[in-house]
């Protein structure tokens, strides 16, 4: 595979993380190539367990990192296609390339920021976005009834027509679209 940046043949690093992670690395410009969930795993393995929010530190990181790129659609290394240019966690102000179907390339500067990120209290908000996302798209829903179905009498009375809350974040729901009309899309 080549690096989208620099074209440079990327190679592969192990890192070590329990059990150990093979990544896909530039020799060039340092970037790496994260297979689906690898990442979440490196940071996971980089920072303490315990969870807490440094709301002062992770509004610093993102201030001094968001707004330092060229919007540059990156190819994905796997299949050439134009990846999206996202903000990670939706707030941390490091700017990545996501394949939805083969993974995230990220530059190797970065790591570093998204580390910071993390370790502040990110984690939690990067799980409470994607629960939030998992939540849009399959819903709350019990098993045992069909995506439209009423389950109870007070939400029917509330919610009608089983429309979204009005107060979720209209970017999660961009990103829930965007992830389905991919999904569809690839297949």
């Amino acid at each position: 595979m080549a690096c989208p940046q620099c074209t440079t043949p990327l190679g592969v690093i192990e890192v070590q993380t329990e059990p150990p992670m093979k990544i896909e690395r530039c020799a060039g410009c340092h970037g790496m190539f994260f297979n689906p969930g690898e990442i979440e795993s490196l940071l996971d393995s980089q920072t303490n367990p315990l969870v807490w929010l440094d709301s002062v530190q992770l509004q610093q990181i993102a201030d001094d990192f968001g707004h330092q790129h060229e919007v540059v659609y990156q190819k994905c290394p796997m299949c050439e296609e134009r990846m999206n240019h996202i903000n990670f966690g939706r707030r941390s102000g490091v700017i990545i390339d996501r394949c939805m179907q083969h993974g995230i390339w990220i530059e190797g500067s970065k790591l570093r920021r998204l580390t910071e990120w993390w370790r502040a209290g990110g984690r939690l908000i990067y799980q409470q976005n994607e629960n939030h996302k998992a939540k849009l798209l399959y819903g709350s829903i019990p098993a045992t009834t069909t995506p439209g179905s009423i389950t109870s009498p007070a939400e029917a009375e509330s919610n009608p027509w089983g429309l979204p809350d009005p107060g979720i974040d209209p970017m999660i729901l961009i990103d829930a679209i965007t992830s389905v009309a991919s999904m569809i899309l690839d297949e």
